[in-house]
């Protein structure tokens, strides 16, 4: 029985393809068809989105893509004042994604039906790191563009020159901690998820999925709200404007 739920967990990543170039074979896991997948479906429901409000008749996608973008917005208000507008397409794109991502690993029992490449993306450290490397390096290109090149190494020496090393290893660490953070919280629901099913198979464990559904979202809001906070602190627009809404 351990070594069959061993196996079960280890069906979390796998090479699906195969591709020979020049002699030498590189493979593509089920993670990377995920992602693709993700995107697909990411695209595909804010494009409809996006589509019902450009339409003269106002529909019910067209309510659900207004009332996404005020929360969106009065979420980023709350934080980096009316000047953070700017920066909703951003947070919006990265939170919408991530939560695509997390939440399809609700659907990775349908992996016993051939269907590998339903799993969550964010069970691999290398996805979760890339998520966490893009949205700190948005953060440090806005530091360059609000304070200049000057400014910007300045409030490496802040509050004084001594806090330096300090500093900079605090900067090294936000990615690394965004990154284990992610892929811990996810990949543990993704172990309990597998080990759920195959010991309760062919039932469906409803309680679980539902605490999955809740834990996926949590984490992609977790984790869009500590970019907007390292974005705060690096420019300091909440300071500047306040939280008006």
């Amino acid at each position: 029985m351990h070594e069959s739920i061993q196996e079960v967990i280890q069906k979390g990543i796998r090479p699906l393809a195969h591709l020979v170039i020049h002699g030498k074979t590189y493979s593509f896991s089920n993670i990377f068809f995920a992602l693709l997948f993700s995107s697909l479906l990411f695209f595909l429901f804010f494009y409809s989105l996006g589509k019902a409000v450009k339409a003269d008749k106002k529909n019910k996608l067209a309510y659900t893509a207004e009332i996404l973008y005020l929360m969106l917005r009065h979420f980023i208000r709350s934080k980096l004042g009316e000047k953070g507008d700017q920066h909703i397409p951003f947070i919006g794109t990265l939170f919408g994604y991530l939560l695509f991502c997390n939440l399809l690993g609700l659907f990775s029992p349908l992996s016993r039906l051939g269907l590998h490449w339903f799993v969550s993306p964010s069970i691999d450290l290398s996805v979760t790191l890339g998520a966490a490397a893009t949205g700190i390096l948005f953060v440090h290109a806005n530091g360059i563009k609000n304070k200049g090149l000057k400014g910007y190494i300045g409030h490496y020496f802040q509050p004084y020159w001594l806090m330096f090393p300090i500093n900079v290893v605090e900067e090294i660490v936000k990615p690394l901690s965004l990154s284990i953070r992610l892929f811990g919280n996810i990949f543990g629901e993704h172990v309990v998820y597998e080990i759920t099913f195959f010991l309760i198979s062919p039932a469906v464990p409803v309680i679980v999925m539902v605490l999955a559904l809740f834990t996926g979202t949590i984490q992609a809001y977790v984790f869009s709200m500590l970019i907007i906070v390292y974005l705060s602190e690096m420019i300091g627009l909440h300071e500047k404007e306040g939280s008006q809404i």
